[in-house]
């Protein structure tokens, strides 16, 4: 498998993004709203994309609260931020189990083998616009508590679970879908702070890790993505195993511009895999609709090159690859348990 993740732009695949999944340098499919229309129509497109390549990482941000990109015959779920809200502990932790286990049980019914959540960062310096209602809260203790109850939920179901998004995007108020972010913390405060959910929740259930764009100018002058100081030796000593490591979209304006200066595709990928990344997503989500007739066009006229195909290559053995978690069941009986908990939860706030 490839270390591309890309999106499709319909309810069924097209001739040509049949051919652009079964190419080599693709080994994931991310799916959005616009891919979703019913059960029955969701579950044969992925079986469709399986059916090229049955290895493939099958993916979607499905946290809960504003980001769950699949609503209807769905349990709508609640935030990470109404979750820690709970009075009691043990009800707090109760109910981040059972959304985890209840996004995992819908997501797998369908096909999904990867939710890209839970996000791990803490709050730190208040109200920001990307994280706003995400986060479990700026407590490390509490961070790490509530995130292990979500993904053993999600685990158990068979859909791997996903940190993001490292090293922390909670330093900054920024938004790196649309802005250069930078953060001018120390690399103690970083390392001493931030990382650690991901290191200790990494060690405790051997997960992939998403990057974030954001530039620690006391640390690297890349954002993390392409980072070989925050990704290879950082996190390398931090932790006990490597991780998957996977970039956040490279389509992301701080992921396309360094010094106001357009970063070209090709070297936006070669970066991010020579920084440490096993992983790309690419998105057109934020690629303006002039710029390309079909998003499987787009990739073809943009990402896939002689050098990157050479790297990758030349360098496939080094990444570490995806595996579905297939011991693991999800229970019927167990997961209605869990769906009233939520809803009763959520009449009682």
């Amino acid at each position: 498998m490839g270390p591309y993740i890309i999106n499709v732009d319909g309810l069924q695949l097209t001739k040509e993004e049949s051919e652009l999944i079964n190419h080599e340098l693709v080994g994931g499919v991310i799916l959005f709203a616009k891919n979703y229309s019913n059960k029955d129509q969701i579950t044969n497109l992925i079986q469709s994309i399986k059916d090229i390549k049955d290895n493939l990482i099958i993916s979607v941000d499905h946290e809960g609260g504003r980001i769950q990109r699949f609503i209807n015959n769905f349990t709508k779920l609640p935030s990470f931020h109404e979750i820690s809200q709970i009075d009691d502990k043990d009800k707090k932790e109760l109910v981040a189990y059972n959304v985890g286990y209840v996004a995992g049980h819908e997501l797998s019914s369908i096909g999904i083998n990867m939710n890209f959540s839970p996000v791990v960062d803490l709050s730190i310096t208040g109200s920001s616009k990307l994280l706003d209602g995400r986060i479990f809260g700026s407590e490390v203790n509490q961070v790490i508590r509530l995130a292990s109850c979500y993904i053993e939920g999600l685990k158990k179901t068979g859909v791997m679970p996903v940190l993001k998004h490292y090293p922390g995007h909670g330093r900054v108020t920024t938004d790196t879908h649309s802005q250069f972010c930078i953060c001018d913390s120390s690399k103690e405060e970083i390392i001493n702070q931030d990382i650690l959910p991901f290191k200790i929740l990494h060690d405790k259930y051997t997960l992939p890790i998403m990057t974030n764009h954001i530039c620690y100018k006391n640390i690297d002058k890349n954002i993390c993505t392409y980072s070989s100081e925050l990704l290879k030796i950082i996190l390398g000593e931090m932790v006990k195993i490597k991780p998957i490591i996977i970039s956040d979209d490279l389509e992301m304006y701080s992921a396309k511009y360094f010094d106001n200066h357009l970063i070209n595709y090709e070297s936006r990928v070669l970066q991010a895999l020579d920084a440490g990344c096993d992983y790309l997503i690419i998105s057109t989500n934020l690629v303006k609709e002039d710029e390309y007739s079909t998003s499987a066009n787009y990739y073809m006229d943009n990402y896939i090159t002689e050098n990157i195909l050479t790297f990758y290559r030349e360098n496939h053995d080094k990444m570490k690859l995806f595996s579905p978690i297939s011991e693991s069941r999800s229970d019927n009986e167990f997961y209605a348990k869990c769906k009233k908990d939520i809803e009763n939860m959520k009449k009682a706030t």
